[in-house]
């Protein structure tokens, strides 16, 4: 709390004139003969009992606050199945620094982000400060001299900056009115609630410099201007003294009712998202999805209600602070279809909250009606969680590190596991998976794209340095197919022992994992485990990201370990050993897509366009790019799915690319290329823009060819 402040002297009124406009000498104010040393004096003007009146009030108030969060963290208990995750404890911490307190993703929006930023590091700063005040009035004195001045500045400065942040938090809010933003009362009385806690703040400064009238004041710079305002309205000192002590009460009252307002209030995401930031996931890649336990033998599968969700998907919930980022950066909402991940998120907490009867007894048992769990199918639409492409927009865009891709994909494994309900196409792809070994369906050799290329295969050759997995949509997809003649060819140039497997080849079902058939994925990976199992070879080389993330992030929960590189991670490695020589004459202007797979999930954005670079093209980034790029809408199993779309993902993406003016667009999953691919067909400029692999462009600038 503030104005409580200056030394016993500086109540003695200074001489005519005008005192405001003095200069701080640049001596050191101690030092100065006449002048009193300034320092914090406690209570100022207010009566013996105000002290324990207000500790004891502030004290009852924290009391209710941690009282009502013990409920909630007993409600996350009982409801909830158990999870682990509280390993690392350091790790978890270095996270709270770097997303709370250095707030890294929420600045990422240079107007709501750093306007939230500065409210908060300006709560911060007070929070020090009336701590500073506590330690200051009841343990040891040390505001005084510079140190106290320095004090007082600072605290105004961040309290003024706390200010700005809110004013721009309303512009936006009640003028521009973002649509990703939720809107309501909650978020009004939070933001009144603050800027009334700073004002009344410097209000008791003001009162306090207007009566005191210290040589200093201006330390105090915003008390110090309202002191200037009071004095020209002519207020004698027994008004103002008045005022403060109402204005202090109050003042003191709102402090500690702030620990009630925040477990009801908008403002409970300022402990439930730091709780859910140290809890965040630690134990496994971005890109690895949570196993299935006992996936042969458990009564239920996936998501289908309340209780199916672990402690941590409901701590999610309640971490929200719906700021909307993950769904304006949702390719699927833009495409118009019922999904949105933040309301995903809200429908647990919402459904969380419909089911528990309301008591203010936090020792109360936690009875909930156990008719009204159903979260999948009931609350959440299933169109809605059809039309996730899995692309990580949702987690990666996140403040506070929710984990959309998790709960979504688990609301698909109860409705593919235990209510069999799955769109027709993708019923179909697994069908013909079953059968054939490949979504596709086909029955002819996976060698098919070879011929002509002598490619070595594992089974002829027994064992090679590398493995190049082919995958499904290099053996089957034209434009994938391509993608792999245009690697053999540089393999061989390079010189590389490498080997494919051929017909052995099966598919890893990474889009039935995503689409929630678990049980077909880990049919599959056995199967292709055994196979990679029975041959020698150092690394596993892929050009699917889908694949490579699969080997490299999930198959690890199979026991499985490989040095799994991505094709441009390869090549560019050939590149810097010089085993690959460029005549950089590719020549063309073109743009990168980045692969939601190879990008965001694995953090592999420079070897594709170095490997561009080194090829003679005139790279141009489009708006979205690398950490923030733009889904081509194939992930998720969409590629196998028919999911209506009023402004198609991949027709976005591709009138983004042509919004460069390119030559070309470059993609470095296949994927991508067939996403792309059909779009520019059906835009009818696939002969203007064509969509190439980063391999395709690179053979074209072979030395020798």
């Amino acid at each position: 709390m503030r104005g409580n402040l200056q030394g016993p002297g500086c109540r003695k009124r200074s001489a005519p004139g005008n005192p405001f406009r003095r200069r701080i000498a640049p001596a050191p104010l101690s030092m100065q003969e006449g002048i009193p040393m300034p320092e914090r004096i406690n209570l100022w003007n207010m009566p013996a009992w105000a002290q324990p009146a207000v500790y004891a009030f502030h004290a009852l108030c924290l009391a209710i606050f941690l009282l009502a969060f013990y409920r909630r963290i007993r409600i996350w208990w009982a409801v909830g199945k158990p999870e682990f995750r509280f390993d690392r404890p350091l790790e978890r911490l270095r996270r709270v620094l770097v997303y709370v307190l250095g707030q890294r993703r929420v600045i990422r929006d240079p107007v709501g982000g750093l306007s939230h930023a500065s409210l908060f590091w300006g709560f911060v700063i007070f929070f020090i400060g009336t701590t500073l005040a506590f330690i200051d009035a009841d343990l040891f004195k040390f505001l005084r001299g510079e140190i106290y001045l320095v004090y007082e500045f600072v605290l105004d400065l961040f309290t003024l900056l706390a200010l700005i942040g809110i004013i721009i938090l309303a512009l936006r809010r009640y003028r521009m009115k973002p649509p990703k933003l939720s809107y309501g009362w909650k978020f009004d009385l939070a933001l009144l609630w603050l800027t009334v806690l700073i004002v009344t703040g410097w209000a008791l400064e003001s009162f306090r410099i207007a009566v005191q009238r210290p040589p200093w004041g201006a330390a105090s710079f915003m008390g110090w201007g309202l002191a200037t305002f009071w004095d020209a309205l002519g207020l004698r000192p027994e008004t103002l003294r008045g005022i403060h002590q109402a204005t202090w009460v109050f003042h003191a009252a709102l402090a500690g009712l702030t620990y009630l307002f925040i477990p009801v209030g908008f403002l409970v995401h300022i402990v439930s998202s730091t709780l859910n930031i140290f809890f965040s996931r630690i134990d496994r890649p971005n890109g690895a999805l949570t196993p299935i336990p006992d996936l042969e033998t458990a009564e239920r599968l996936g998501i289908g209600t309340l209780r199916d969700l672990t402690w941590m998907q409901l701590l999610n919930g309640e971490a929200c602070t719906e700021c909307g980022r993950c769904q304006a950066a949702c390719p699927a909402y833009a495409a118009g279809t019922p999904l949105n991940p933040k309301q995903v998120v809200l429908d647990v907490r919402n459904t969380l909250h419909a089911v528990l009867p309301p008591t203010l007894n936090p020792f109360a048992p936690i009875r909930i009606q156990e008719d009204r769990l159903a979260l999948t199918g009931a609350v959440t639409p299933k169109e809605a969680i059809w039309a996730c492409t899995t692309c990580y927009a949702c987690v990666s865009e996140c403040p506070v590190l929710i984990e959309h891709v998790d709960l979504i994909v688990g609301m698909r494994r109860y409705l593919t596991l235990m209510e069999g309900d799955v769109p027709t196409s993708l019923s179909n792809t697994f069908r013909n998976t079953e059968r054939a070994g490949n979504p596709w369906g086909q029955r002819t050799s996976r060698l098919e794209w070879a011929k002509g290329l002598e490619v070595p295969v594992m089974a002829e050759k027994g064992e090679a340095e590398v493995l190049f997995w082919v995958g499904c949509a290099g053996a089957f997809d034209p434009g994938g197919q391509r993608t792999a003649r245009a690697i053999v060819r540089l393999l061989q140039a390079a010189g590389v022992d490498f080997a494919v497997l051929g017909d052995e080849e099966t598919c890893t079902a990474e889009w039935a994992r995503r689409s929630g058939h678990e049980a077909m994925y880990v049919a599959a990976t056995e199967a292709v485990l055994e196979t990679l199992r029975s041959y020698r070879f150092r690394t596993l080389l892929t050009m699917c990201p889908h694949c490579y993330n699969t080997f490299r992030n999930e198959y690890p929960q199979f026991g499985a370990r490989f040095d799994v590189v991505h094709h441009t991670e390869f090549l560019a490695r050939l590149l810097e050993e010089g085993r690959l020589k460029l005549k950089g004459t590719a020549g063309k202007r073109l743009t990168f897509h980045d692969s939601c797979y190879l990008g965001r999930y694995n953090g592999i954005f420079d070897a594709p366009r170095r490997l561009l670079r080194e090829s003679g093209v005139e790279l141009v980034e489009m708006a979205r790019s690398r950490e923030r790029g733009f889904c081509c809408g194939a992930g998720g199993a969409q590629v196998w799915m028919d999911t209506p779309q009023a402004r198609p993902i991949h027709l976005q993406r591709l009138e983004e690319a042509m919004g460069v003016n390119p030559e070309g667009v470059a993609v470095a999953c296949p994927f991508c290329h067939l996403m792309l691919t059909s779009a520019a067909q059906s835009k009818g400029v696939v002969d203007q823009l064509p969509i190439r692999d980063v391999a395709e462009v690179m053979a074209e600038a072979l030395e020798n060819p």
